[in-house]
């Protein structure tokens, strides 16, 4: 029997690429300093040390980029994203060459 969270994460529409980069979540609550470990054009794992609780309304902040998402999942620390509407493939870019360019 295949497993429908791995199937479900097997089927993604759009590649993931692991970054490294600080962005920033804007909520009902605040602000939120967050830690970018993969993007998509449809979505993003980040890392903070208290993630907020799944379905959370979101806007994810990096630099020029602000985009409407919501909290999918979460876990011990790290979370994902699901963006409201994909991201340009040009933003996408943008932050990959962000990220290659950061120091390790």
């Amino acid at each position: 029997m295949i497993d429908a969270s791995t199937s479900a994460r097997d089927a993604r529409r759009e590649p993931r690429f692991a970054v490294d980069l600080q962005a920033v979540l804007r909520r009902e609550a605040g602000i939120l300093p967050v830690r970018l470990r993969n993007l998509s054009r449809g979505g993003a794992l980040a890392t903070c040390l208290f993630p907020p609780s799944a379905l959370t309304p979101v806007t994810l902040v990096r630099g020029a980029l602000a985009v409407e998402a919501r909290v999918a999942w979460t876990g011990r620390g790290c979370f994902g994203l699901e963006f409201a509407r994909p991201i340009r493939a040009t933003d996408l870019l943008i932050q990959l060459s962000a990220s290659r360019a950061s120091p390790a």
